[in-house]
């Protein structure tokens, strides 16, 4: 007698189907989490791979502030003066460093307008220096009486100068409230705190001016605020900041002072000799040919990543005789990221 095939039953059918069903999204729920541990392993040694190159790259900073600060130091022993066709002005470019590179610029710090100028070692407003900041924002077309607002920043008091100067009352006032730092400025980014300084007006202002420390009395000598003022080079200003400290001065005469300097001025003597007519008080109270403070500009380029870093450098000791002679490494006064 034959055999006759039996169709299984629908329960039996549908339980197959659900097996197969349940088996495939096994294995898909297997694969997608193999698949999100291996690209998790793959992004943490990813990191530990760059964590690793910055490492070495902030080694490699360092190395290149280095070149910075030897760059002066050659710089301050081989000239009485400083001007742009000296060899720290030219810069590090693009020098291989094992797996990165490294570039650098430096700026002469003093050939802008310190803001810190604007109060003196007392705590109060110094008129010369505002009356100079105010000439440089109406030359840059923005508005003068916003350095009322950057004294009252920086002054010792909580008097309010001018119509546009504020103190704590109105940044108490604002919807996040700060208070005014009545000290003075360490980062010229500090301005983007002040009344009326808006992203606009601090890139405006930015390539024209710094913010340096007052040179203390054992360097400047005893004597009133105005004799610790930071002076600007005259051979490496810009022509708004040396129009803004020669006030009168048509713009032939600023052209003419920064055409010759291509034979940089060795002293002040010199550049009353050849720049006649300039008024000796404003020469020798604002203008210089030596500088102290230097801004380096690094970038150190690896496989993955870059650094790119900011510092302020002070020379050591003197700028002129023996003393610049046995100068040591320039101080640096701050260093940030970029």
């Amino acid at each position: 007698m034959s055999k006759r095939f039996v169709r299984p039953s629908r329960p039996a059918r549908a339980q197959a189907g659900v097996a197969i069903v349940t088996a495939l999204l096994i294995v898909m729920l297997a694969a997608t989490l193999a698949s999100f541990l291996l690209a998790q392993q793959s992004e943490a040694l990813t990191r530990l791979e760059r964590s690793n190159e910055r490492g070495q790259l902030l080694l490699h900073a360092n190395t290149t502030l280095d070149w910075a600060r030897s760059a002066l130091l050659a710089q301050q022993r081989n000239s009485t003066y400083v001007s742009l066709n000296q060899p720290w002005a030219q810069g590090l470019v693009a020098q291989p460093m094992e797996t990165a590179t490294a570039s650098g610029v430096l700026v002469d710090a003093q050939s802008r307008f310190n803001l810190n100028n604007l109060v003196g070692s007392d705590g109060k407003r110094r008129d010369a220096d505002v009356e100079v900041f105010s000439r440089l924002l109406t030359q840059l077309q923005l508005d003068p009486s916003l350095a009322d607002a950057v004294v009252d920043w920086i002054d010792a008091d909580n008097q309010v100068s001018g119509t546009r100067g504020a103190e704590n009352d109105y940044y108490w006032s604002q919807r996040k409230p700060w208070r005014a730092a009545n000290r003075a400025l360490v980062q010229v980014d500090e301005l983007a705190r002040v009344r009326g300084i808006t992203p606009e007006v601090l890139a405006k202002l930015r390539p024209y001016v710094t913010a340096l420390p007052l040179r203390t009395s054992d360097q400047a000598g005893q004597g009133s605020a105005d004799q610790i003022r930071t002076r600007v080079n005259v051979n490496t200003a810009s022509k708004e900041v040396l129009s803004a400290l020669l006030p009168g001065q048509s713009t032939n005469v600023i052209e003419d002072i920064i055409r010759l300097r291509e034979m940089p001025y060795a002293n002040l003597a010199d550049l009353k000799e050849r720049s006649k007519g300039l008024p000796p008080g404003l020469v020798d109270q604002f203008l210089d040919t030596r500088s102290s403070f230097f801004e380096a500009t690094l970038a150190i380029t690896g496989q993955h990543s870059q650094i790119r870093q900011s510092a302020l450098l002070r020379l050591s000791g003197s700028n002129t005789g023996a003393a610049a002679a046995n100068a040591g490494w320039p101080f640096i006064i701050w260093t940030r990221d970029l």
